[in-house]
Formats: structure tokens, C-alpha cells, sequence
């Protein structure tokens, strides 16, 4: 089990620690050092640096301070699967393969799981890309999605699954290893996914007493109270139960009072301070080791806690679980203290780390045009399809396949049912007027459009071959029946 941050010293060491002021002057190289870091599991709403109510992410905020913060970025798809995928090739998931099937195809389909199908051996991966230009090329992980026996990250020279508290030393000594070449360097931190651990955040730790005795928990949570930590796992099936916490909630079997979101919302929160507090120890060793360096940071996806009758992620797509951060700082290259409000998507990052290093001139998908003012081409889009367990088990919504289409202020929702859904992204960012019953005609227009954006995949030209660490690992995050 991941372990979380252990004492409030730390917390509040980590919110004096730090400044905007100890930026060096960077020395500019025509192949610079590149970090990328995905805080998984985060959505851009609940970051302070995006304007939430609770300092979740101070170290961010400093990110924020020394480059770019793009104010509206959607993720390809709303899991880590597809979404590493796209940003490792530039593509989308219906193009690049790597997404779940309801069908009898993929890993564990047979079983009821997810299906996994796998990423498109022919395609050229960033970690390739790079390689090719000598860089020496490092995948640091803590989510098994990114375990090399999945493919997610070939072309990586170094590909290895570190625990989060472990990732910042492991980074350190591969950064001190004497190795002189220009180092693009990838990490994927888990903390802030479920299960939700009390983290030391105040608004978290403050229902650490509440939640570690069965008596004093709420009672919809004593099936799901962790045994190695205090917290919630509602991934957890309980003895008796034939599905985890979080199917029982979205087939209406378990329901969350309303006095205790706020709780919830805490925990989730908390995990991300815990993500921000890690990305702050990995970026004062990059700094040290790379002052001049490209630092990007973005998220996988978000999570549901409510919203929309949902909770998780993954099956669908609404703003809680497409909407991600972006940031970039690249001193000498990018402004400092700039924000972006044109819609962008995250896998635009692939095309912008390529053109920040010169591998490749400017292309329609970088930024770096856009951090200059100018317009974004193309519909922002987005995809989630349906697993063989959700589909099989909670049924309704879950059973489709949802997409994602926004063009010029409005976007639709699609369902492989038919079901169709129309909001103004303007006044209405969080999706909760329908306005489909008003505006027929904006739903056919978008709807014509939808259609051809959303090719049919290639079929899986193999299946992908897991150990038994690996399954044991992604039962724990919820991806396959415990």
C-alpha cells in the first residue's frame, strides 16, 4: 500500500520552504534538460493554483510564478491508460489503441475486468523521438499502468515502478550518476489517486480521529476504513458484497449523506497537498541538478466526488475528470508569470516538448505558438469507453461509449445510445445545464461534426501479457475485481 506523508512538520516546513527569488539564470542549451511530471489523479479545480479555496498547491503556484499556466486544458480520455498514451505519442486514444473493451478482447476481459487493449507497436513514442536526438531518456512511475511490461513506455532507456516517497531520491541518483547527456526525464506521481488516506493538510487531518475507530466512522464507510492507514478505500469489496465501494455507489446500493462530502472532498484534496509536497522534493533536485531545464507538469485525468451522480473516473466525460492542469517553465524559452485561457488539450505537450528542443520545427499541435497569442486549430476532444465489468455489472450510462466534442463555446456529449447533451462551455464550464432541448439545431451542426472525429479504432494486434505483481497492483487502484 502507498504510504503518505507521516507528520504536519512537514507540511508546514514544505509551506515555508521555497522561492520564486532562488530561480538561477539559466544557461541556454540547444538541447535542453526536459522533466515532466503527471500528478495523476488531479483535477484543475481543486488546485489553488486554479483558483481553489484551500492552499493545495503552493509548490505549483511556484511552477506557475517561473513559466506558463494554461487555464483550460482537456485530457484526451478520463484515465491513465489512454491519456499516458496520448501524451507519449501526440495522439488520440481511437488513433493510438491504448483504451478498455467491452468485449472479449484485451487483458482480463474474459474475467469481467477492464479489457485493456494495448498502444500501437508502430507508432514512434516520444521517448524514441528524443532517444534518437541522444538524449538519455528515464520513466520514474508510481502507478503500474506505467510498469514497462505494459508497452506504455517504450524507448525509454531507464523505465522502473518507484514507490511515490522513494521517487525524488531515485531521481537524485540517476541525475548524479555522471551521465553527461542531455536527460529527458518523465514521472508519474500516485498519491493523490484513490484509496484517499487522512493526509497532514489541517482540512484532511482533522477527521484522522473521526476515521480510525468503526464507532465513530460514518456508517457508510466502516466496510471501506483502512486497516494499514487512516482512511477510505472504496475500492475495497467488502466480505459479503459482490462489488467495491465505488460500483455500489453508482448503481445506487450505497449512497455518501450529504454532510459527509465535505469530508470526502478533504481526503481527496489532501492527497493532492501529499502530490504537491512530492513534486516540491523533485523539483529542488532538478533545479539543482538542471536550472536551465524545461519543467511540465499536467495530470492524467481528474475524479468524480459527486458531481453529475459520479464518482471515480474513467467511464465518462465531464469536465471533473477532463479538466487537468498545465504548466510549463522554460526559462529562456517561455515568459514567466504568463496565463493561457485559449482551450487547449493535454497531449499538446507531445508537439511542445519536441518543438522546445528543436527535434522538430513548429507544428499545428505545440503550444508555443499559442503561448504567443495565437489561436488553437481543431475541436477539443475527448473519449471513454465501456468496460466488459462496468458494463456488465452497474449497466445505464456505463454501459456506452461517451465522447466528448467542443468547437466555439459549446460542447456536446455523446453516448453510443444516442443520447446527446449541449452546454455553453462560457457560462456554464462545469456542464450543468443541459441545453440539447433548446438548441436542436447546434446539436445537429455538432453532432454532423462528432461523427467523422471519432474513427473506429484498429484492432489490438496482440494481447498484453501481465505478471501476477502487476494484476495484484491494479486490483488495489480499482482497474481489476479484487
Amino acid at each position: 500500500m502507498r504510504s503518505q506523508i507521516a507528520s504536519l512538520s512537514f507540511f508546514l516546513c514544505f509551506f515555508s520552504c521555497g522561492s520564486e527569488d532562488a530561480v538561477p539564470t539559466p544557461v541556454l542549451s540547444s538541447r535542453p534538460d526536459i522533466l515532466v511530471v503527471v500528478m495523476d489523479t488531479v483535477r484543475a479545480d481543486k488546485l489553488s493554483v486554479y483558483g481553489y479555496d484551500k492552499p493545495t498547491s503552493p509548490q505549483l503556484a511556484a511552477v506557475a510564478a517561473a513559466g506558463i499556466t494554461f487555464d483550460d486544458v482537456t485530457a484526451p480520455s478520463s484515465w491513465t491508460w489512454p491519456s499516458h498514451a496520448s501524451l507519449f505519442t501526440g495522439l488520440d486514444p481511437w488513433k493510438h489503441g491504448a483504451h478498455c473493451s467491452s468485449t472479449s478482447e484485451g487483458v482480463g476481459a474474459e474475467e469481467g475486468h477492464m479489457g485493456l487493449l494495448p498502444m500501437r507497436t508502430d507508432l514512434p513514442t516520444i521517448a524514441e523521438r528524443f532517444s534518437e536526438q541522444g538524449y538519455r531518456t528515464v520513466s520514474l512511475a508510481s502507478n503500474r499502468f506505467l510498469d514497462p511490461k505494459l508497452g506504455l513506455t517504450r524507448g525509454f532507456e531507464v523505465a522502473e515502478v518507484v514507490e511515490d516517497n522513494g521517487l525524488s531520491d531515485r531521481m537524485s541518483e540517476l541525475l548524479g550518476d555522471g551521465d553527461d547527456r542531455p536527460v529527458f526525464l518523465f514521472v508519474n506521481l500516485l498519491i493523490a489517486h484513490a484509496p484517499w488516506e487522512v493526509s497532514p493538510a489541517p482540512w484532511s487531518d482533522r477527521h484522522k480521529d473521526r476515521l480510525s475507530d468503526p464507532e465513530t466512522a460514518p456508517a457508510w464507510s466502516r466496510d471501506f476504513l483502512m486497516s494499514d492507514s487512516v482512511g477510505i478505500d472504496l475500492y475495497e469489496v467488502p466480505d459479503g458484497a459482490q462489488s467495491n465501494g465505488f460500483r455500489q455507489l453508482q448503481s445506487n446500493k450505497m449512497s455518501i449523506p450529504e454532510g459527509d462530502m465535505e469530508m470526502v472532498e478533504d481526503l481527496y484534496t489532501g492527497g493532492i497537498v501529499a502530490a504537491d509536497y512530492l513534486l516540491n522534493r523533485l523539483l529542488s533536485h532538478w533545479t539543482e541538478s538542471k536550472p536551465a531545464g524545461v519543467v511540465a507538469i499536467t495530470s492524467d485525468h481528474g475524479e468524480y466526488l459527486g458531481e453529475h451522480g459520479l464518482w471515480e473516473h474513467g467511464k465518462t466525460v465531464y469536465p471533473q475528470v477532463l479538466k487537468v492542469p498545465l504548466l510549463i517553465a522554460a526559462p529562456g524559452r517561455l515568459p514567466a508569470k504568463k496565463r493561457v485561457r485559449t482551450p487547449v488539450q493535454m497531449h499538446d505537450l507531445h508537439d511542445t516538448l519536441i518543438d522546445l528542443a528543436g527535434i522538430e520545427g513548429p507544428t499545428e499541435r505545440s503550444l508555443v505558438a499559442i503561448t504567443e497569442g495565437q489561436p488553437r486549430s481543431g475541436p477539443i476532444l475527448a473519449k471513454a469507453w465501456a468496460s466488459a465489468a462496468w458494463k456488465n455489472e452497474v449497466g445505464g450510462r456505463f454501459a456506452h461509449d461517451w465522447t466528448l466534442y467542443r468547437e466555439e463555446g459549446y460542447a456536446l456529449i455523446s453516448a453510443s445510445d444516442g443520447t446527446r447533451q449541449l452546454f455553453n462551455m462560457k457560462y456554464d464550464p462545469n456542464m450543468v445545464r443541459d441545453l440539447a432541448t433548446d438548441k436542436p439545431d447546434k446539436v445537429k451542426e455538432l453532432s454532423a461534426k462528432a461523427e467523422v472525429a471519432f474513427p473506429e479504432p484498429q484492432a489490438a494486434s496482440s494481447q498484453i501479457q501481465v505478471s501476477d505483481d502487476v494484476i495484484e497492483d491494479l486490483k488495489a487502484l480499482g482497474y481489476i475485481d479484487r
